[in-house]
This record gives C-alpha cells, sequence and structure tokens, in this order.
C-alpha cells in the first residue's frame, strides 16, 4: 500500500474518533470542572466549522493526530487535555507554527454567570480565566487586552467595544447591557496584543424584557398544565422550555447554545394557544421549523429535537440517535456542526433526533407517536445511530425491519440474527480505523454477511 492511500485511511480513523469525542464532550459530568462542558462544546464547533473549509490533506493529517490526543484525554477524564488538544487541532488547521503568545490567548476561556438576562441599564458579569497551561512554561503575558463587541450593534449604533487590559488571572468582566437589542445577540470576544488579534472567539447572550415578570408567570402556568392528564406534546413541552429558561439564569451554563428571547417567544405563544383552547395542535406540520419537544411515549416523555420542512406531502424522516452520555443536541449542534439536519434541509427531509439512555428506546413508537402530527411518510424512515446509538439503531431495525427503509450504524455494532425480513434491508456500516468500536462494527459486517 501506498504512504499516500495509507494516510488518508488514517485520517478518516482520526475523523472518526474526532465525532466521539463530541458525544462526551457536551454532556458529560465526570469530567474535570475546570473547563466546563459548554466551552469544550463551543471549542469543539469552532474547529468542525474551520474543518469544513480546510482542504489542505498536509494541515487536516496534523489537526486529526491533535484530535486523537484530545480522545485520549477524554478518556482519561481530562478536560484541560481536551481543550488543548482541539486548539492545537485548530491551529494545525490554520498552517504554520503559533507563537507562545497565540497559543496562551487560545488557552483562555471566557464564561458569563448568566445567558439570559433583563435588557435594561444593568451589566452581565463574567469571569476570563485559563483553561489549562501552554508548553512553554517561561512565558510571561505582556500587553494583552480583552476586547469584548455586539458586531450587529457596532456596525448599526457605533458602538465602540469593551477593551480590557489583562491582569492577573482569573479576571472579572462587566458588559454593560445599555445599547444592546433585546434578542440573541452574539458577544464576539478578541484577545489582541498591539494591532495584531490573538484569537477570536464568540460568546452566545439573551437579552429580554421583563425577565422577571414573564418568566414567573411562565413557571407557574407550566406547572399547572404539566401536572393536568392527559399529557400531551404541548403540556410537556411548555414545562421543559420553562425550565430551560430558569436554567439560563444559572451560573452553571447547560450543554450547548440556547436562543433564549427565541425560546421565550414561543413558551409565550404556546400559553396563548392554550388559553385559547384552539382545535389545531400548536406542534404540527403547518409549523416548519426546528423544536425542542418533549414527547410522549408510553409512560415517559422523551426529549426529541426535530427539524421539520414547509413541505405539501408527507417527507421522510431521519430518525438520528445519539452515542453514550450525549444527548438529543449532538445531532443538531455537534458531529460536523449538525451536518445531518442541514443535509435533510436540502432534500426537505424531517431530521428527529431524540435523547435515549443505555435502556432500549422504542423508536417505532416515538415514530407513531410523531406521526400523528408532523408529515412523515412512515414507508421512509432512516435510522442512523452513532456509537451506542448505532446499536439502538440495529436493534430496533432487528425487531420491526418492515418499518424502516434503511439502517445506517456510525462507529457501533449491534447483533442481527437470521430473520429474512432483515436481509432485505439496506445496512451502511461505517468506522473509523482508530475507533475503539471497530471490532463491533466488524462483527455487526460479518453478521449482515
Amino acid at each position: 500500500m501506498s504512504a499516500e492511500p495509507e494516510r488518508r485511511r488514517l485520517n478518516g480513523g482520526m475523523r472518526s474518533s474526532s465525532i466521539g469525542i463530541l458525544v462526551g464532550l457536551l454532556v458529560v459530568s465526570g469530567l474535570s470542572a475546570q473547563v466546563e462542558r459548554y466551552e469544550l462544546g463551543l471549542r469543539l464547533r469552532r474547529f468542525e466549522r474551520h474543518l469544513d473549509v480546510v482542504r489542505d490533506e498536509g494541515r487536516r493529517a496534523v489537526a486529526f493526530a491533535e484530535l486523537d490526543r484530545a480522545v485520549r484525554a477524554f478518556f482519561r477524564l481530562d478536560a484541560r487535555g481536551v481543550a488543548k488538544a482541539i486548539d492545537a487541532a485548530d491551529g494545525a488547521l490554520a498552517g504554520g507554527e503559533r507563537s507562545a503568545a497565540e497559543q496562551y490567548a487560545a488557552s483562555l476561556q471566557w464564561s458569563l454567570r448568566a445567558r439570559l438576562v433583563a435588557a435594561g441599564n444593568g451589566q452581565v458579569t463574567g469571569k476570563l480565566s485559563v483553561a489549562y497551561r501552554i508548553d512553554d512554561e517561561d512565558y510571561e503575558p505582556e500587553g494583552l487586552s480583552m476586547v469584548i463587541r455586539v458586531p450587529a450593534v457596532s456596525r448599526a449604533r457605533g458602538v465602540q467595544p469593551i477593551v480590557v487590559p489583562l491582569s492577573e488571572l482569573p479576571q472579572d468582566t462587566a458588559v454593560p447591557l445599555a445599547g444592546i437589542p433585546v434578542g440573541d445577540p452574539v458577544l464576539v470576544w478578541s484577545i489582541v496584543q498591539g494591532e495584531k488579534t490573538l484569537v477570536e472567539r464568540e460568546q452566545a447572550l439573551s437579552v429580554v424584557e421583563d425577565l422577571g415578570e414573564r418568566l414567573g408567570r411562565l413557571a407557574d402556568f407550566a406547572k399547572r398544565k404539566k401536572s393536568q392528564a392527559p399529557a400531551t406534546i404541548e403540556s410537556q413541552t411548555l414545562f421543559a422550555l420553562s425550565r430551560m429558561l430558569q436554567g439560563m439564569q444559572r451560573r452553571r451554563p447547560g450543554e450547548t447554545i440556547l436562543p433564549g428571547a427565541e425560546l421565550l417567544r414561543e413558551a409565550e405563544e404556546l400559553v396563548a394557544w392554550f388559553q385559547a383552547d384552539g382545535d389545531q395542535p400548536f406542534y404540527g406540520g403547518h409549523r416548519a421549523g426546528s423544536f425542542r419537544l418533549r414527547v410522549p411515549v408510553g409512560s415517559r416523555a422523551v426529549a426529541v429535537r426535530i427539524f421539520v420542512p414547509k413541505v405539501a406531502a408527507k417527507a421522510p424522516l431521519v430518525l438520528a440517535l445519539h452515542g453514550a452520555r450525549g444527548s438529543e443536541n449532538l445531532f443538531f449542534d455537534g458531529y460536523g456542526n449538525g451536518r445531518v439536519v442541514s443535509l435533510g434541509a436540502e432534500r426537505n427531509w424531517l431530521v428527529a433526533a431524540p435523547r435515549s439512555t443505555l435502556g432500549s428506546l422504542d423508536c417505532t413508537a416515538l415514530v407513531d407517536r410523531l406521526a400523528r402530527r408532523f408529515p412523515i411518510d412512515t414507508e421512509r424512515v432512516l435510522i442512523v445511530g452513532h456509537s451506542m446509538g448505532a446499536m439502538q439503531a440495529v436493534s430496533n431495525a432487528v425487531r420491526a425491519p418492515d418499518r424502516y427503509r434503511a439502517v445506517a450504524a456510525l462507529g457501533g455494532g449491534g447483533r442481527v440474527g437470521r430473520d429474512a425480513a432483515v436481509k432485505k434491508l439496506p445496512f451502511f456500516v461505517g468506522v473509523g480505523t482508530r475507533d475503539f468500536a471497530l471490532s463491533g462494527a466488524k462483527a455487526l459486517h460479518r453478521g449482515l454477511q
């Protein structure tokens, strides 16, 4: 085998491993607390976006080698090591050697004490700190400043950015809310040295008028509706939205970016729907977009993120199952920065990602429940899973092979038996050469043969 094909083969394996990192990064609670899972998710999503635009095979090879180190750090429960390796991988994509100042700037993290705040003349506070130590132990940061700006506001209103000279870390920061529009703006923060920008990052913030009063009314109404029988998608989702919004006000962030102002508007529209006692369901095929639902299935309410295209007739559904210790957010916010969802949107297909545990998830029952509300062609359901999700995808397909059009098992395996109906079901089995699930995927391949 020539060197070039071998390198491409190994790159594919490390790429699979990088996806596997995200399974744990966004939701795992066992990692050391110095780097929050939210921060790790931001860094990996930034890397994934950068990876999409870099085609230089040499740079990608170096980046994947760094991602391999991140995988090993993850399994050591070393969050600092994971963050450091991701930043090194991102630097490798840029090409060239990073200076000690650039490495130091990349090592910094900025966390807000709340991500949902009341509009007005107050301020949102945060903390700038070091996520990990760089290799150059002799480096002494000099002449560095943190610059914070809201791009949309700066352009439209001429608001000057906030410049904070760096001193001893951790360092408290404050962003005045005056002039920041209501909604879900993006704060851009950078570390600069003189005229040179060493690193640039983003941080989410949601600004809402009359926040305390609105959240209080919402919480009271949501609790009453949740306690009433029968459980519906609307009553369970309303309560979940209320809890999400309350969580955004706490110091410890959630696992992913939440558009708080948008979610509050949706929740209040849902309250108005309840009060109007309308005949048409709030969630259904008439409402296109992306939603965070709680779907009653049997005795439990399953968290499901769903993308609903604007279609005139029934459309295929991609049912996407995440890996162990993951969540419904992975296929929307991770895994190639939501690649599966964007591909579904291009085709006008529905995409639904349920939250599952180590136990069994009855995907057939979930599809049936969703099909009552959304324009799903139940004859064209593709089930795709990663790692633990791959095992669940195979298991559900074996139990009801006539309910699925195809199965994709990524980085995982499963047993198929000798059911004649399974023979008619197309399978795609994908795994990286360095994936710890390689043997399980090969076993699935042999079982299918």
